[in-house]
């Protein structure tokens, strides 16, 4: 998304949040998801007047729950801003956009693993380990997928990247060469 004068941009917002979090950043992510969700229910939400209510509402449900930290303080002031400036509608965007930030952050691989039946336990350990040293990753998070359209083998994303290990992929390809 351009991000021009008064443009909301969740890429800028995320950076803008981890940044000012510090150490906190996964914590107050939590934080931050936890109190837009409690939000999400009610229909019209901006203004400052409605931003002042959540921030004392938020931080009244963290300090109950026992969190206590400046990444929370954050989460809090983040919200209130959403609010303050109509953008709260935008919020899930904005969470999915530092999920991902996160991630990045922490070294973390987001892949989807697509076969025509479920493998077995040790092909998705060795097929996670050989990502995780080919990538450089600190952590993997695979889920699976059942595409009986497949027909055998797999489809492996991650991130825009595809291996297309199929057999349906082998037949399409076979089909092509012999029209040629």
């Amino acid at each position: 998304m351009a991000a021009g004068f008064g443009a909301f941009s969740a890429e800028r917002w995320a950076e803008a949040f981890i940044a000012s979090c510090g150490d906190d950043a996964d914590a107050a992510f939590e934080g931050l998801k936890a109190m837009a969700q409690a939000f999400n229910a009610l229909k019209r939400i901006e203004g400052t007047d409605d931003a002042c209510q959540a921030e004392k509402i938020a931080r009244s449900a963290m300090k109950k729950a026992g969190v206590d930290s400046m990444g929370v303080e954050i989460a809090c002031r983040t919200l209130a801003l959403l609010i303050r400036r109509g953008l709260f509608q935008r919020s899930h965007t904005l969470i999915e956009e530092i999920g991902k930030a996160l991630d990045r952050k922490n070294g973390v691989l987001i892949a989807t693993l697509e076969t025509a039946a479920p493998f077995p336990a040790s092909f998705r350990k060795n097929l996670e380990q050989s990502i995780k040293e080919t990538a450089k990753a600190r952590e993997i998070r695979l889920t699976e997928r059942i595409a009986p359209e497949l027909l055998g083998g797999y489809k492996l994303r991650i991130g825009t990247r595809v291996i297309d290990a199929s057999v349906s992929s082998f037949l399409q390809n076979m089909t092509k060469q012999f029209t040629l």
